[in-house]
């Protein structure tokens, strides 16, 4: 199992300079409290954003993440759908940098995440 599986990750779609994904939450994303953990929307965060520069760089660069600021504004019950969407606020030959917001399915925002992606060359 890979973390776009555990963390319930159902869709990422990449458009131009854009993202939306949409991680159904469960049990795995409790803090313990009944609501969402910060560090699993970090970690959807980081991981739709490296995927999202995949797919718009060339096949011998890979993107790993170099930087990762979350701002959660608001709690959310382990309950729903969090809403992924995100621009592409940087596109240069070393690096990427993806402004995300996460809203619930009633439109409130969650949390807003900004990702860097040093872009390096590799094998994928």
């Amino acid at each position: 199992m890979n973390l776009i599986e555990s963390l319930n990750i159902e869709y990422i779609k990449v458009n131009n300079n854009q993202l939306e994904a949409k991680m159904k939450l469960t049990k795995f994303h409790d803090n313990t409290y009944g609501y969402l953990n910060g560090g699993a929307t970090i970690a959807f965060g980081e991981t739709i954003a490296g995927y999202a520069s995949i797919q718009i760089i060339n096949d011998d660069e890979l993107a790993v993440g170099q930087s990762v600021t979350a701002n959660h504004m608001k709690p959310k019950k382990i309950e729903g759908n969090i809403i992924a969407r995100g621009k592409l606020m940087h596109k240069g030959r070393m690096s990427h940098v993806w402004n995300i917001e996460m809203i619930d399915e009633n439109n409130v925002l969650i949390s807003y995440v900004t990702v860097s992606n040093a872009i390096i060359k590799g094998v994928r």
